[in-house]
């Protein structure tokens, strides 16, 4: 890096990580320790080298045995990799030229060193394209290990969730997540058009040091989360607005509109915090991102490509969905591939009544004719349905499945039980996974019974199924 070029460092908040030593991070585990946190904990130190579009990370993570039984090894998402070889891409041949607008170039992590409780362990990559790192360990039931990880990690020029534009920088699932355990470690393979790390929740404490005149989006703090993810680029300028219950939305752009798009994105939000409750985040930052293919969604950060800035209904269905997405599949957390249309559906009819409330219910109708109905008209290869595993989809078919065919599903509901007893039973299911837990399809169920004091498995079994016997049925206008 230039000698000249002076650096700035954006503090999360004052550690005795800005001290050197073995001897301070010891203590800062140990105390840790002392308090026995609810959750894993997470610190990152990192320093980006422009030049060389790299990002020096340490990583020390405090991580809990919570199996009940004894484990000899801790498996970590190592998702940057994907970079490492083009036949490890997640992108379908249509994207790929998008995804990497400047051409191929690998990346992924250069691991340095592994420390568990201060030793140098054993570890190694697995899986055909190096997705996971393995590290052994000895860890009796409810016992915790401080692992340290020391890499640096390569991001090419593309617009993959991690990676490098000519603006930005984007850090979505880049560090090392310890993958959910039952009776094995569950890590699932990244997926380009909806959620699919599957972690338990952590709490994350950052510093990043970035050149003079780039701005961060994203907290460098946070909680409760199963993805932690930032993004910093130059030429910004940040416009800023608050809901009415003082959530604040950060738009980060260089648009004469910024507002607009703020304005936007306050409005979904409180249409969530008037149906379902306190919104998940205090702050949710927009960033216009050279990511090419629409946007990237993570608690508390929308990435949206500069592309879909452009397009003014489309920026605002995104931002419906993914302000909704913020509550149903973030904070009210489901497994983000074997149980996608939990979120994917659900955000998907929720962006729909969005629209309905602001432009009245001839909008409404509108629309879900002309975005829904083709989609129930057509025969779908395979015996896919709503509720099949994320991982079997292509992009296309997902969506065709999943959220259009999904958000009939929660339509039909609607017309069965009434729209507030809808909305109050998506309330109540936001409410069961506030402690954290992961929610499953009977979850949903329980909160529609509970809300409506009915019985309504039945009813969602036979459209889940069977929604796709629109096929077969001419439709000229559905309501």
């Amino acid at each position: 890096m230039k000698q000249n070029k002076k650096l700035v460092r954006v503090i999360a908040i004052v550690l005795a990580v800005l001290l050197a030593g073995s001897v301070v991070v010891g203590a800062l585990f140990a105390a840790m320790a002392e308090e026995a946190p609810a959750r894993n904990q997470c610190e990152l130190t990192m320093t980006y080298m422009e030049e060389r579009q790299a990002l020096h990370v340490e990583q020390r993570l405090l991580y809990y045995n919570r199996a009940g039984v004894p484990l000899d090894r801790v498996v970590f998402y190592a998702a940057p990799n994907m970079l490492r070889r083009e036949s490890a891409l997640m992108y379908e041949n249509d994207d790929l030229e998008r995804v990497f607008f400047a051409g191929y170039a690998p990346g992924g992590i250069d691991l340095r060193s592994v420390n568990v409780d201060g030793e140098a362990a054993d570890y190694g990559f697995q899986g055909e394209d190096e997705l996971y790192l393995r590290v052994t360990c000895a860890l009796a039931p409810g016992d915790c290990a401080a692992f340290e990880f020391d890499y640096y990690l390569l991001m090419p020029t593309c617009g993959a969730f991690v990676g490098a534009g000519p603006e930005d920088v984007r850090l979505g699932a880049f560090c090392f997540i310890p993958g959910a355990y039952d009776g094995d470690f569950i890590l699932k393979k990244p997926l380009p058009f909806t959620r699919w790390l599957h972690a338990d929740a952590m709490d994350y404490r950052a510093t990043l040091t970035i050149p003079e005149g780039w701005m961060v989006a994203g907290a460098l703090n946070a909680e409760n989360v199963r993805n932690f993810a930032l993004c910093f680029g130059k030429r910004y300028r940040v416009t800023e607005r608050e809901t009415i219950s003082g959530v604040k939305v950060r738009v980060f752009s260089g648009r004469r509109d910024a507002g607009r798009i703020a304005a936007m994105a306050v409005r979904t939000i409180e249409h969530c915090e008037d149906w379902f409750g306190p919104y998940p985040v205090k702050q949710l930052d927009i960033a216009q991102s050279d990511y090419p293919l629409g946007t990237l969604n993570y608690p508390g950060l929308i990435l949206v490509s500069s592309g879909l800035m452009d397009d003014r209904d489309g920026l605002e269905k995104a931002l419906r969905f993914c302000t909704a997405q913020q509550v149903f599949g973030m904070a009210a957390y489901v497994e983000p591939s074997a149980d996608a249309w939990l979120s994917d559906s659900v955000c998907e009819y929720i962006s729909y009544l969005m629209l309905e409330a602001d432009s009245g219910r001839d909008a409404f109708l509108k629309a879900v004719n002309r975005d829904w109905v083709s989609a129930l008209q057509l025969t779908i290869p395979g015996g896919l349905r709503v509720t099949s595993d994320a991982s079997l989809f292509d992009s296309k078919t997902y969506d065709i499945v999943v959220k259009k065919r999904g958000a009939v599903v929660l339509h039909e509901l609607r017309n069965a039980m009434g729209l507030e007893n809808l909305l109050a039973g998506l309330a109540e299911f936001y409410r069961m996974g506030r402690d954290g837990h992961t929610l499953t399809e009977m979850d949903f169920v329980h909160a529609m019974d509970a809300a409506t004091g009915g019985s309504w498995e039945d009813f969602l079994t036979d459209w889940v199924f069977n929604v796709g016997d629109y096929v077969e049925q001419r439709i000229d206008v559905y309501d």
